[in-house]
C-alpha cells in the first residue's frame, strides 16, 4: 500500500524536522498568543508552510502509507457530500480544512521523525506543553474569576458553586480537548520514566501526578475515563492473550453506552448524549452513502454528536466513515500487531538462549519496541476519549497518528519482517473492524440501555 516516489538517493533533513519542531512547539505550547502583540501572528501556518517545502525538496524518500492515503481519498468525498447536501462551497471549504489542519501535519509528522532522538525530542514538548496547561489550569482554581496567566484564559462552568473546568490557549480552550492531551502524555511520562535514572524517575513522578491534577481539574469525566481506560488496557496488552484483548474491546463500546445510560437517569448532559448518538445514527440510515455533510451535524441536530465515530458517520456515511475509521483503527491494530511480535520475538530469543546485551541491532530493536508500545498506548488514549466527544478532526489526532506512524515506519527498518503489516489485508480489515464501535452503540440504543 505505501507508494515509492522516483527518488532513488536517501535524504534527511534537518532544517526540515527543525521547523517541524518549531510547528510542533508553536501548535501545542502556542507561544505567540500568550502576549497580546503577538497573538494574531499566523507563525504556526509559516512553520508549516516551510517544513512542508523542506520535505518535498530535501527529504527522501517520500512515501504515502495507508493512513495518508485513506484520509486523502476522505477530500474529494466531503466535497462531493456537501454539493448533494446543497452546500457544495462549504464542503470545498471543509475538504481545505481537513488537508491542511490534519493530512499535511500528519504527513511531516510521518516523514520527518526519522530518529528515536527526534522522537524523544517532540515527544519532550508535549509534555511540557502538558505541564504549562497544568500550571495555567492551577492558576485558574484560585485567580478572580478563574483567569490563568496565558492571555484570556479562563476555567469555564458554574464558577459561584464552585465548579472551575480548566483550558488554556487556542483549541486547548475547552476542558475536553485539554483533557485528552493529558491523557495521551500520560503513556509519554511513563516510557521516560521507565527509561530514565534515578533523577528522571523522580521528575516523570512528579509529572505522573501534574497530569493526572490536571485530569481532574477538566472536570472531564470522558478523560478520567480515558486515563482510567489507558491502565486498563495496558494491563490487558501486557499480561493477558489477544483473545481477551479482543472481547474487551469489542464489549467496551457497550459498557460505555451502558455507563451513559445510567447517568442520563440523573444527568441531562448523560442524556442529551445518547439522544445525540442515536440522531448521528439515524443520519447515518438516512444518508448511507454520504451523510448529511462534514460540518453539519449540529444543523440537523442542534448539538454536536459527543462521539467521534458516530459523528463521522452521520457526516460522510459509510465510505466516509470506513476511511476515517480505518485510517485509526489501522495505526492502533498495527501497533498492537507490533507488540504482540515483539513479544513473540524476545520469547523465542530468551528461549534460544542468544545473549543480546551487547548486541547494537537488538537495542535498536528495544528501543523501538517502547517507543511503538508507548505511542500504541497514547493512540488508545484518544479513542477512549474520542468516544464521548466529538474530536475526530482534532490536530492532536494527527500529531500523535504521524508520531506513531514514523515509529511504525522505523520499526520495519529494524525488523523488516514486520512489513507484512502494512498490507492492504490489513487495510480493509481495520475498515471493517471499526464498525464495531457504531453497531455496538446501535445495538445498545435499541435495546433501550
Amino acid at each position: 500500500m505505501a507508494r515509492k516516489f522516483p527518488m532513488n538517493q536517501e535524504k534527511d533533513s534537518n532544517l526540515a524536522f527543525f521547523f517541524l519542531f518549531l510547528y510542533t512547539a508553536s501548535t501545542l505550547i502556542r507561544p505567540h498568543e500568550m502576549f497580546q502583540a503577538s497573538v494574531d501572528w499566523i507563525i504556526i501556518k509559516v512553520f508549516a508552510i516551510i517544513a512542508f517545502c523542506l520535505v518535498l525538496v530535501a527529504q527522501r524518500p517520500l512515501k504515502l502509507y495507508p493512513q495518508h492515503w485513506m484520509l486523502l481519498a476522505l477530500l474529494p468525498l466531503i466535497i462531493m457530500s456537501g454539493f448533494l447536501n446543497g452546500s457544495g462551497m462549504f464542503g470545498i471549504e471543509e475538504a481545505q480544512q481537513l488537508l491542511i489542519s490534519a493530512i499535511i501535519p500528519l504527513f511531516l509528522m510521518s516523514t520527518c521523525i526519522t530518529t528515536i532522538k527526534r522522537q524523544h525530542i517532540l515527544m519532550i514538548v508535549c509534555l511540557i506543553a502538558a505541564l504549562l496547561m497544568v500550571h495555567n489550569g492551577h492558576v485558574q482554581q484560585t485567580a478572580y474569576e478563574g483567569f490563568g496567566w496565558a492571555l484570556h484564559t479562563h476555567s469555564v462552568g458554574y464558577i459561584d458553586e464552585g465548579e472551575r473546568r480548566i483550558t488554556y490557549l487556542g483549541f486547548f480552550n475547552d476542558p475536553n480537548d485539554l483533557g485528552m492531551f493529558l491523557v495521551m502524555n500520560l503513556p509519554f511520562a511513563m516510557y521516560f520514566y521507565c527509561k530514565g535514572k534515578f533523577l528522571i524517575k523522580l521528575i516523570m513522578l512528579a509529572t505522573l501526578c501534574a497530569l493526572g491534577y490536571g485530569i481532574y481539574l477538566t472536570g472531564s469525566r470522558g478523560s478520567m475515563l480515558g486515563a482510567g481506560g489507558v491502565i486498563g488496557i495496558y494491563l490487558l496488552v501486557v499480561n493477558a492473550g489477544p483473545k481477551l484483548f479482543i472481547s474487551v474491546v469489542l464489549i467496551a463500546p457497550i459498557a460505555a453506552t451502558v455507563v451513559a445510560s445510567l447517568q442520563s437517569s440523573i444527568d441531562s448532559s448523560a442524556s442529551g448524549r445518547l439522544e445525540a448518538w442515536y440522531a448521528g445514527i439515524q443520519m447515518l440510515m438516512a444518508n448511507p452513502v454520504f451523510g448529511v455533510g462534514k460540518g453539519q451535524f449540529f444543523d440537523h441536530h442542534g448539538l454536536v454528536a459527543h462521539n467521534s465515530y458516530i459523528h463521522v458517520a452521520g457526516e460522510l456515511g459509510v465510505p466516509g466513515y470506513s476511511l476515517w475509521g480505518g485510517a485509526l483503527i489501522f495505526t492502533v491494530l498495527t501497533g498492537y500487531l507490533f507488540i504482540k511480535a515483539s513479544k513473540l520475538k524476545k520469547d523465542a530469543e530468551a528461549a534460544s538462549g542468544k545473549t543480546v546485551i551487547d548486541d547494537d541491532s537488538n537495542k535498536a530493536f528495544e528501543n523501538e519496541r517502547l517507543l511503538n508500545k508507548t505511542l500504541f498506548f497514547s493512540m488508545i488514549g484518544f479513542m477512549i476519549t474520542g468516544f464521548f466527544i466529538s474530536r475526530m478532526f482534532t490536530l492532536t489526532l494527527f500529531i500523535f497518528m504521524g508520531m506513531t506512524i514514523a515509529s511504525h515506519i522505523r520499526m520495519v527498518k529494524v525488523s523488516p519482517e514486520y512489513q507484512e503489516y502494512f498490507s492492504s489485508s490489513y487495510v480493509f480489515k481495520s475498515m471493517g473492524y471499526c464498525w464495531v464501535v457504531i453497531i455496538a452503540v446501535y445495538i445498545s440504543l435499541k435495546l433501550g440501555l
